[in-house]
């Protein structure tokens, strides 16, 4: 038994139905929020059998000289 599986395969045991597509698995990827880290082996991502899904990790830092319109985007995601 291999120690990886394809990251669309990891999906399937890791979420209930309707599991993520591949476009936001990927952005799961860039922005570390599968543990331990996936990586790319020929044209496909592997993960790690017992990788977990662990979201945003790391909240973004506010500065207090930051443009007021930033901050609220930062705070609650809205643009306006």
């Amino acid at each position: 038994m291999s120690r990886t599986i394809k990251l669309l395969d990891w999906a399937k045991e890791e979420f209930d139905e309707p599991i993520p597509s591949m476009p936001s698995l990927l952005k799961y990827v860039k922005n570390g929020m599968i543990s331990p880290q996936p990586f790319k082996a020929g044209r496909c991502w592997r993960v790690d059998r017992t990788a977990r899904f662990v979201g945003m990790s790391v909240k973004p830092v506010i500065k207090k000289n930051d443009d007021d319109r930033l901050k609220r985007i930062l705070e609650d995601g809205t643009s306006t």
